[in-house]
């Protein structure tokens, strides 16, 4: 990225410095199976992370909606072009994408590439939504909240950049699994639900957040919105948790690498949010200097996990837009799965 210019302007370096990609996907991704494509995919997420500060920061940029959209259309026209040809006009943003997808196609195969664009896409679509309904006439309901913020968020993208580490790709058909779907999915909501919570105390009155969004449609104070955040959160990894378990019985060897890697992810996730100055409002410099090493305060973490769940609740949550995930469990297996195949 600095090869191509995209750090000589000092704000973007402080977010670069600031978001501590490198830390979060070697927290996410401790056991990359591809070392070279786990590189380029660690400079790919800071562009991500860039791309969301700059064009999804939840207000309309000065071209307003029209412009957001520009702009993300250009930008996933880049990842979609292998032979795309730079020229004097393109920003340091353009040639490192430009570069990044060069390197990933030679390093990966054009499937994989081709989901991880498809899954751009997807990001962009929610996070236009997402912006839209911040500023919408009337609020979201929850099951409207819920399927959006699993785009918004990058879930799907997530879980493609931690298979596409992996030494076999996953195959279609066990992509569109309900089970394994529903599995996938699952962990992107929890994840994005932790999200919610570990940015809130920075974006709480400007985020789209489940806190807030609880805090109008059931009149709940900060606190027992935070608190009920907390069950949801807590009701879904319980699913997560029971659909692995069933997956990962004689599951094939793409499947389990991801199924394991989801687990270190969204514990790597929880721990990079409530330390990384992005969140914390710390600088990155003060925050290597107080605790020794860059990597951040860890130590301070050891409060901040509970020993059971806030909730108890098997029931699936009463949302149309992910209760079936619920329906799964009990309904497949990794070594049906492996039949299959």
């Amino acid at each position: 990225m600095a090869s191509h210019g995209l750090c000589d302007d000092p704000a973007t370096l402080t977010r670069i410095r600031e978001a501590e990609v490198h830390r979060l996907m070697g927290l996410m991704i401790p056991q990359p199976e591809n070392e070279e494509v786990f590189r380029t995919l660690t400079c790919f997420a800071h562009l991500v992370l860039l791309a969301e500060d700059l064009l999804f920061d939840g207000s309309p940029s000065a071209g307003g909606f029209g412009a957001i959209i520009e702009q993300a259309g250009r930008v996933m026209r880049v990842m979609e072009s292998p032979g795309y040809r730079v020229s004097g006009a393109d920003d340091p943003y353009t040639l490192a994408l430009v570069d990044v997808m060069n390197r990933l196609r030679k390093a990966s195969s054009p499937g994989r590439v081709g989901r991880l664009t498809h899954e751009m896409r997807r990001c962009f679509a929610g996070a236009v939504r997402g912006i839209s309904a911040l500023h919408g006439p009337d609020p979201l309901t929850e099951d409207q909240y819920l399927s959006i913020r699993l785009d918004d968020v990058a879930g799907h993208l997530t879980i493609v950049l931690i298979e596409m580490c992996g030494s076999e790709p996953l195959p279609e058909d066990t992509w569109q699994s309900p089970a394994v779907l529903a599995c996938l999915e699952s962990a992107g909501m929890v994840g994005a639900l932790d999200n919610d919570l570990f940015s809130y105390r920075k974006e709480s009155v400007h985020d789209l957040n489940l806190i807030n969004v609880l805090q109008a449609t059931r009149g709940l104070s900060v606190q027992q919105a935070v608190d009920e955040t907390m069950k949801v959160r807590d009701r879904v990894m319980r699913l997560f948790l029971a659909l692995r378990e069933e997956l990962l019985v004689g599951a094939p060897a793409p499947l389990r690498y991801l199924l394991e890697q989801l687990g270190q992810a969204l514990r790597g996730h929880v721990e990079w949010g409530l330390t990384a100055p992005r969140h914390t409002g710390a600088s990155a410099e003060n925050g290597a200097a107080e605790n020794g090493a860059a990597v951040g305060p860890v130590g301070s973490l050891s409060g901040c996990w509970a020993d059971q769940p806030s909730s108890d609740d098997p029931d699936p949550l009463p949302c149309p837009s992910v209760s079936w995930w619920w329906d799964q469990t009990g309904q497949a297996s990794g070594r049906a799965l492996a039949q299959q195949q």
